[in-house]
This record gives structure tokens, sequence and C-alpha cells, in this order.
């Protein structure tokens, strides 16, 4: 390779390197923490983790699904992981009686309640920093992973310029040349030992960029179910999941469901998830559908069965997330990552060292921040949003607003708004939005006590209204009666449960 170009080799590594130093360094100490984000967030919450064998963790789907409606009667699951993680309890994905999102953690062997986490935490806007800057734009997710393109450029480029770099594995930066010689040392040595990580997190990043471009391979298509008035049928408790999920084992001989997905809509099935013993962990998961009211396996889905780039989407997940080799492979990941932090932290040194003499007043920041020319502007509008995103969803006054549908009647005819969070001995203002055409009155029965009147108004077919509430310990119910002018009325019921915070 002539020396020709691999100066102009060089010149382009540092020109791209100035000015995307900053987003990389981001970009890896974000995933770094994220290898063990929910890890860090749970430090205060001995009750989630566990010293349980595998054997131990005896606990059903069914076991886990009737422990939460003990629980929370009003609650929803949606998705239930047994064995998240070999140190933490059952996790359920679900909704709170009121329309909040939560996770319920379960005993792995009794399958009873022992926490409940809220919706956003530490671990999920870290996850939203991450890949969309909490943006939560598919576009923007498109820009940050095509950044695996100039990522994978630069680690190429950079072992190509360093002349016979096999040999730097175990040399240390010298500071005798000054500050520039030691700050090129150490870009050297962190590139060499964060490559094997750098390039698995290019290559991963690139089939994410082929996702979010559509580029997914073959979805699974699921029969239909027979038909039902709800998401769950009349009567659906634990001992019907476990019934279903005997069907599925019967029907596939070496499959082990961990995780249980459970309908959302009136065609949805019950989905168990998880391995086969036919096939490696890197090759995918398994999927068995379950008509949740005929018990009838209705779709057996292996690993086989994948399509395109379907069928390595598991093992490019376990690489990009460290998640590969257990407690082992989250420890290099970390480990890795934070030297990969370090490589594009004093890749910005370097350019500052080189950019004025380490003897100027002015400082190395400075230099760099100078040295970036308009994409300088392009990083402070992007941290000043990012700032705003993160104060809008940690702050205390930060809530989306959750609906609470009715227990006798469709969600069409009303429905509760709450603009707020149930919290133990708060009082909040819940919005009464009816659907039901012609309503001209509403009365609101809270909690047992006399109805009161609720002032309506129009909003286009909808009538809107609201009225105070206080929540108890239990129960929380609201009884709406909705008039008509011609005298007839509509008893609508509505329950949330009990407040968890």
């Amino acid at each position: 390779m002539t020396r020709k170009f691999r100066n102009q080799l060089f010149r382009l590594h540092t020109w791209i390197g100035l000015f995307l130093s900053a987003f990389f360094t981001f970009m890896f100490l974000t995933g770094t923490l994220l290898v063990a984000g929910f890890e860090i967030e749970s430090i205060g919450r001995p009750e989630i983790w566990t010293t349980l064998q595998e054997d131990e963790r005896t606990a059903s789907f069914g076991q886990i699904y009737d422990g939460i409606k003990s629980a929370h009667p009003e609650g929803k699951a949606f998705v239930i992981l047994k064995h998240p993680k070999s140190w933490l309890v059952d996790r359920t994905f679900g909704h709170t009686g009121w329309g909040e999102r939560v996770s319920y953690w379960t005993d792995p062997a009794t399958g009873t309640v022992v926490y409940e986490t809220g919706d956003p935490g530490f671990s999920t806007i870290l996850a939203g920093l991450h890949d969309t800057f909490l943006i939560d734009n598919r576009f923007v997710f498109i820009l940050i992973s095509a950044m695996s393109i100039p990522l994978l450029f630069q680690m190429v480029s950079g072992l190509i310029t360093y002349r016979r770099f096999w040999k730097g594995f175990f040399r240390w930066p010298s500071s005798a040349g000054g500050f520039r010689m030691w700050a090129g040392g150490a870009h050297r040595l962190t590139a060499l030992w964060a490559a094997p990580l750098v390039f698995l997190i290019a290559i991963t990043s690139f089939f994410f960029l082929l996702g979010g471009l559509g580029i997914e391979g073959g979805k699974l298509k699921f029969q239909p179910t027979a038909p039902r008035e709800a998401a769950l049928p009349d009567g659906f408790d634990g001992t019907v999941i476990n019934a279903a999920e005997a069907k599925a084992r019967a029907a596939l001989p070496g499959f082990h469901p961990v995780t249980l997905t459970l309908p959302g809509g009136k065609a949805g099935s019950l989905k168990f998830i998880g391995q086969h013993e036919d096939f490696s962990h890197f090759r995918g998961e398994t999927t068995v559908a379950v008509d949740p009211l005929t018990l009838e396996v209705l779709d057996i889905y292996t690993p086989a069965d994948f399509r395109g780039l379907a069928r390595v989407n598991l093992l490019m997940e376990m690489l990009h997330y460290g998640t590969w080799g257990g407690p082992f492979s989250m420890a290099l990941w970390i480990v890795l990552g934070l030297v990969a932090t370090g490589l594009a932290f004093t890749g910005s040194l370097i350019y500052a060292a080189r950019l004025a003499p380490p003897s100027q007043a002015e400082g190395s920041f400075k230099r760099v921040w100078r040295g970036m020319g308009f994409v300088r502007w392009i990083y402070l509008l992007l941290l000043m949003g990012i700032l705003a995103v993160v104060y809008w969803r940690v702050n205390p006054d930060a809530y989306v607003p959750s609906r609470v549908h009715p227990v006798d009647a469709n969600g069409a005819v009303a429905q509760l708004v709450l603009h707020e969070p149930l919290r133990r001995d708060t009082l909040i203002e819940i919005e009464l939005r009816i659907g039901a055409p012609d309503v001209s009155a509403a009365l609101v029965e809270v909690n047992g006590t006399t109805a009161q009147s609720v002032d309506l108004a129009r909003d286009g077919d909808k009538a809107l209204g609201r009225f105070r509430f206080e929540p108890l310990e239990s129960g929380n119910e609201v009884i709406a009666y909705l008039k008509k002018p011609d005298g007839t009325e509509q008893k609508v019921t509505f329950r949330m449960g009990n407040p968890i915070w």
C-alpha cells in the first residue's frame, strides 16, 4: 500500500473522527450502561433479585397469571417472562387497572407478586437515548443506525494506517513526548482492545439499519382464532393457560417455552415462545400459537421456518446487547464498552493536541469545539433537545394519559381518561369521555358515594366532563349514569383497582 494512499486514508479518518467522536463517545457510553441498565436501576429493589436455581423456578405461566390477578384483579398482563435473567425473579409486562404501564414481578417458585415497577425507569430512558435520542421516530432510528457505516470505516482505516498494529496490544502510552504523544498512544491501544466489540457493534447496527428500512425477512403469519366476544374468553384463568401450554408441549415434543404473550384483541392467540432442543440457542426461538377459547394448536414455527434476515435476528440482538454468554458476556461487553468509549474520547483529544500546542492557554475542549466548525451548533441543538425531552419524560408532572374501559360495556360507549397518575392519598381530576350518542346529562358515583352531576361539554361527536376523585386503598369503582333526552339511562361501571404506589 503506497504511502500517499495511507496518508489520504489517515486524513479522512481524522476528519470523520473530528465530527463524529462526540457522537460515538455518547453511543458507546450509553450502550455500555445499557448492558446492565436495569441492574443499575434495581440496586435498591431487593425484592426482584433471586438466588433460586433453575430447577427451583417451578412457577407455571398459569400460577404467575393467577398470582397477578389475585394481587391486582383489575390489572392486565400482556407478556410473561419466566427466567428473564438468572438473578431476577419472573417479570410480566402489563397495565394497572387505571391503564398505566407496569411490570409485575413474581416469585419464581410460587407465582405470587413480590414487587411492581412503573414506566419509564432509568433503563427505559437510557434505551430511548441510545436508540433515537428519545425522539421515538423511525427516521431518527435509521439515521443513528446508519452511523454503523462510518464506524466500520473508522476501524478499518485506523488499522490500515496503524502499521504493524498487531505489535501494539501491550504498548502502554508514553507521556515522555507530551500530551499529544500520550493521547495518540492511548487511542491506538484502546482501538486494538476494543476492535472486536466495535466490529460486532458496527455489523449488528447495520443489521438494525436494514430492519429500520423494512428489510426484515419473512414475518410469521398466524391463523385466526375461533370468534369470541373479548380478548380473553369468559372464565379465562391460570388453569386455561396451563392447559394451553400442555397442548403446545404435546404438539411439539422438546419445546421449552419461557415467554407467553396474551392476546390484546378478539382475534389474538396465546403464543408460547422458547427454545427447542433440536435447535441451537443462537438459531432463534420457537413459537407455538394456541386458541385461548378452544385450546386448539393453530401454528408451530421453529427457527427452520424463518426466511431471509429473520434467520439471524436473535443472533444479532445477542451480539449487540452482550447477552450471548450470560453474565460472562455481559461483563466482557461492559469492560470492552468502556474501552470503546475511551477510544472515541481519545480521538477528540488527539485532534485537540494537533490543533494547538499544549502550552497554549486554550483548553482541549475549546480547541475541539472550535475545530468542529458549523457541526458544533448541530451538537449544541441536539444536546438542548435531548435535555428538554429527558426533562419532559422524567419530571414529576410528566404523565402519559391513561384510559380505563368499562367492565360492563364497550369502550366506545364511555371511557375514563386519567391525565394524572393514580396514587395513594392524592386527589386527582378524571375526565369522563362519552362516545354514546345523544347523551345530554351524566351522573357519577364514586366508591359508593352519592352520585354527583357532571357538567358536559361537546367535542365533536363526544361529550366530555370532569370530576374529582380521591382513591381508596382498595376498590376504586366509578359508576356513570348516562342520560338521554327521552329519559332512558345507561349504567356504565369502571373499576381501577388498588393503588400500587
